[in-house]
């Protein structure tokens, strides 16, 4: 059983067995992908639930000036296009592509809602539940007005505690501020400020927030 298929969410409190057995009667397929791959296109309808096994891939939205945002990235255990493969005739309205190689299971919507398995559906909407507040987080974060702003608001809201303090972003720092919705430039400039400014203090992709700015 792969890695990812246990670490997610989507079939959280079940066992290997159970994934297994489950997995075999949706008739579920595996697919490999190699970097830059494109898994799922904009403005194609997808009937299909996504999880990464292995690598990670980054989801890009296409703004009305040709600029690509970054709205997701996922690593193993990541569940994408379940919101889209639940809707009757939505186009996707981003492209999900393999930012390493990529090994992804794919998962019939039709089986899922009918396999009967109360579990794994209870996890599909806990899943849609929470990729709403995320998406609620997201629109707080776009109308913080500085670049400050939108930084100290994502690394308290959805950056990944590590021990020590820090807050860890699996984003580089072009990449963050494409997710930020800023340019490169403008967020390394905010970032030396900040550090002058004895605010905040990095290692690598963890950020290190002093007691000002972490209130």
């Amino acid at each position: 059983m792969e890695d990812g298929i246990m670490r997610c969410a989507l079939f959280a409190g079940m066992c290997a067995e159970e994934i297994e057995a489950l997995l075999g009667q949706m008739a579920c397929t595996r697919r490999q992908y190699e970097k830059g791959e494109v898994l799922l296109h904009a403005g194609y309808e997808n009937r299909s639930i996504g999880v990464v096994l292995h690598g990670e891939i980054e989801a890009m939205k296409l703004a009305a000036d040709g600029t690509q945002f970054l709205t997701a990235r996922m690593g193993p255990g990541g569940v994408f296009g379940d919101v889209l493969a639940g809707s009757h005739s939505t186009k996707s309205p981003v492209t999900v592509a393999a930012a390493s190689p990529v090994g992804a299971l794919w998962l019939p919507f039709s089986a899922l809602v009918g396999c009967g398995q109360a579990k794994l559906l209870q996890n599909y909407i806990a899943l849609i539940s929470d990729k709403y507040f995320a998406l609620d987080r997201r629109v707080e974060l776009l109308l913080c007005r500085g670049v400050r702003e939108k930084l100290l608001y994502y690394l308290k809201t959805e950056a990944c505690p590590v021990p020590g303090g820090g807050r860890r972003t699996p984003f580089t720092r072009a990449a963050l501020a494409s997710y930020l919705g800023c340019e490169r430039s403008a967020l390394c400039r905010e970032i030396g400020r900040m550090r002058k400014e004895g605010l905040l203090r990095t290692q690598g992709r963890v950020f290190f927030l002093s007691g000002a700015s972490s209130t």
